[in-house]
């Protein structure tokens, strides 16, 4: 029985926060601190780099059906520590590789768990499943690790570049990587509240409540309905988010990747990008918090539009930077967007369909969405090296921003009545 003072789910938070925590070392948001040494030592262009970072993005698509039903059924207690332990092994590859097509491998192979995908299902949907009402605040405090991460990571990734160089760094980021998350997954994660007989948000039980056999999702969700797979995708509103999350993929995964090597070729000292950027995490993180508390209280929709308007207000101090308070400025708007981003895509599935196939459902919806942000990182790249210049890259992403926010607007909650068949 559960202590009445303390629910398990907040263990289940504190794990996935420190996992989230990890995988800033795998490449994420400090990948652009690598672009330029690795360039200078390799030759390799801009749009080569892009590529990288798509494979690593396809991959994760792929596989992410069976990745979704894995954590559905199994959960992520043996999972993760077995993805990490892949993903590692390959960063340490990187820091051994000398050709384009070796890096576009190991990436590829990095990206196949899932694990260091952003809003990964692996991460996000096993909290989803352990709270209902209190759904919002667990997710933004173990998201809140992401964006604290970036705080740590991002000037500690340039402070190994400058002093050990780019192979070593990646090497040194992967050790640290396999020691945060595996020992932490291993121990203390479990599938869903059913499975040690809890219940969600830690309410009482109102009968025995025998474990759910791994094999089989129970259907009792609490305050919540149940929609199944082939129910969640005969509706609009799924249509809609997928539409949506695609195009804002192709302009997150555009800018993210190259904001670095912008600033830096804008003659700012790359220690200094790498000090905005950690700025950009933190607002982040502190927005995850903020939107975990405000998406059990409006509708998410509206914080989806703010995020995306965010981004346009970002991009729009990118293109007319003039000093490194505009650089800062930036960067923590940008960074206050994604974290409502990363609130609103791990929330709105589970509350718009329910937890008990959300694994699943997101596990469709991923290789969409991943597929857009791969293509997001070459695109601006050929753009870049078509043009001479970034800014015909950024104002589509700011068309692509504004068509995203009207668009979320409209996709409102499913009905049963709108599940068609």
């Amino acid at each position: 029985m559960k202590s009445q003072r303390f629910f398990y789910g907040w263990v289940i938070v504190a794990t996935m926060f420190a996992v989230n925590f990890s995988t800033m070392a795998t490449g994420t948001l400090n990948y652009g601190l690598f672009v330029l040494p690795m360039q200078s030592e390799l030759g390799l262009s801009r749009a080569t780099f892009g590529w990288m970072q798509t494979t690593r993005r396809l991959s994760a698509g792929a596989l992410s059906f069976a990745v979704g039903w894995l954590i559905d059924r199994y959960g992520p207690r043996v999972y993760i520590p077995v993805a990490a332990l892949m993903i590692g092994g390959c960063l340490i590859l990187v820091g051994m590789s000398s050709h384009a097509w070796q890096f576009v491998l190991l990436f590829a192979l990095v990206g196949v768990s899932g694990l260091a995908a952003p809003n990964g299902l692996v991460t996000s949907v096993p909290v989803a499943k352990w709270f209902v009402r209190k759904r919002g605040r667990a997710l933004a405090l173990s998201t809140a690790g992401l964006g604290i991460s970036g705080i740590v990571f991002l000037p500690v990734t340039q402070w190994l570049i400058d002093g050990y160089g780019w192979r070593a760094s990646w090497q040194i980021l992967a050790l640290l990587f396999m020691v945060i998350s595996i020992p932490a997954s291993a121990l203390f994660l479990r599938r869903q509240p059913e499975d040690m007989g809890l219940r969600v948000d830690g309410d009482p039980p109102d009968a025995p409540a025998d474990a759910a056999p791994p094999s089989e999702p129970r259907r009792s969700t609490g305050d919540e309905p149940v929609w199944t797979v082939r129910q969640a995708f005969r509706t609009a509103t799924m249509w809609k988010l997928v539409a949506v999350f695609s195009l804002a993929g192709v302009a997150q995964g555009g800018a993210s990747f190259h904001r670095i090597p912008y600033f830096v070729e804008k003659a700012y000292d790359p220690l200094l990008v790498s000090w905005s950027f950690a700025a950009d995490a933190g607002g982040a993180a502190a927005l995850a918090l903020v939107s975990g508390w405000l998406a059990d209280r409006i509708p998410i929709r509206f914080l989806a539009a703010v995020s995306f308007s965010g981004f346009i207000v970002a991009i729009l101090l990118m293109i007319y930077v003039a000093s490194a308070e505009m650089m800062f400025l930036s960067t923590i708007v940008f960074g206050c967007s994604v974290g409502v981003g990363m609130i609103v895509h791990t929330y709105i599935f589970a509350a718009y369909y329910g937890r008990a196939f959300l694994g699943t459902i997101r596990g469709i919806v991923m290789p969409i969405n991943l597929l857009s942000a791969g293509l997001g990182a070459p695109l601006v790249g050929y753009l870049h090296d078509y043009a001479g210049s970034y800014l015909p890259a950024w104002w589509t992403l700011l068309f692509i921003y504004g068509a995203c926010s009207a668009l979320m607007l409209t996709a409102l909650p499913p009905g049963r009545a709108d599940a068609t068949g």
